[in-house]
């Protein structure tokens, strides 16, 4: 809320209450409510959980189960949580008390929402196209997933988020006194991955399909991706999408209303990066101090790859758009 306040963008509320019993009636009450999710089967008629819950691919999350790690609710002043989201955001391996800012990051993006009085989740999804539909139907599927308006809520919420972390990322409870406060900041960016990794196969599993492997053309073979690859990966995908007609294709892209992952860690990177280059090596625990200079290193090298890796993404799925949009968009293909 501070940090809201100090870039200049005061949030709508002045009180945050967790699990009230009962919806708070002042209109500058925040509730937010953290949810233990459960299968239909395991929720008896009165909401509640009578056994427990074994997640099987016959079966859904029930109604009251959060889907998006965390959601903003459309129309009130709630934020909702999966229990098992904030575990996995908010821990820092086994050490109780460390803050982790993933978990920050992921509440400052649902109170870019609240900001925005509109809904909204964390978590973005890999869509599938299925190869069985007709050509006009696929292309058209492409297409409205190039429609650049539903992603800009998502992305200013997401731009919101980032401006907390640069904000209050170098200071307690986030820094980490192991590290130089160069490094810290840098151990932050690999926290924040690792979070939302983990997220992403607990959520996939728990929605009772396997791991879903994105088409090949968006796995980056080279850092920094020259631009004839990227064109090439972008015609092989438009290319095997159009011209195939059966299975099913995984697209990352902007077939959600989300960013990516790889965008979104991109983004903090690039934020972050230069924030930790203005920051001394110095201040680490002496005791830990060749293992604080080896974590600098790696952690930098990780940096520019998930910088990289977001640039790459968002080159390969605006050339996917140029292409489904031109004239011939199966220029080049071969049927099969």
């Amino acid at each position: 809320m501070k940090a809201y306040t100090a870039l200049g963008k005061p949030l709508p509320f002045n009180v945050v209450v967790a699990n009230p019993k009962t919806a708070p009636s002042g209109a500058e009450s925040l509730a937010v409510y953290v949810v233990t999710d459960a299968s239909a089967s395991s929720v008896g008629k009165d909401g509640c959980i009578f056994k427990k819950t074994t997640f099987v691919k016959s079966e859904e999350l029930d109604a009251v189960s959060v889907r998006g790690g965390c959601v903003a609710v459309a129309g009130t002043m709630e934020v909702k949580c999966s229990s098992e989201a904030v575990q996995i955001f908010a821990k820092q391996g086994d050490r109780p008390g460390r803050a982790n800012p993933a978990l920050l990051y992921v509440l400052a993006h649902e109170l870019g929402h609240i900001l925005q009085r509109r809904p909204g989740e964390y978590a973005g999804r890999v869509e599938p196209i299925d190869l069985k539909q007709t050509q006009e139907a696929k292309l058209d599927t492409l297409k409205d997933s190039c429609d650049p308006g539903l992603l800009k809520a998502e992305e200013d919420a997401d731009r919101l988020a980032v401006q907390v972390l640069v904000k209050l990322l170098p200071e307690p409870p986030y820094r980490e006194p192991l590290f130089s406060a160069q490094g810290s900041v840098l151990w932050g960016v690999d926290q924040l991955n690792l979070a939302a990794n983990n997220w992403r196969k607990v959520s996939l599993e728990r929605e009772f399909i396997s791991h879903p492997k994105p088409h090949k053309s968006f796995v980056p073979i080279e850092l920094p991706a020259p631009a004839p690859a990227v064109q090439a990966n972008a015609k092989r995908f438009v290319c095997d999408v159009l011209t195939k007609n059966a299975g099913v294709i995984y697209y990352p892209g902007r077939a959600a209303t989300h960013p990516t992952l790889e965008v979104r860690m991109q983004r903090i990177a690039a934020a972050l990066r230069p924030l930790a280059a203005q920051l001394p090596k110095t201040g680490a625990q002496q005791e830990y101090r060749s293992v604080a200079v080896l974590q600098e290193q790696i952690s930098d090298i990780f940096t520019f790859m998930y910088q990289e890796t977001g640039i790459y993404l968002e080159a390969v799925q605006s050339a996917i758009c140029t292409r489904v949009n031109s004239d011939r968009p199966t220029e080049g293909c071969l049927s099969k």
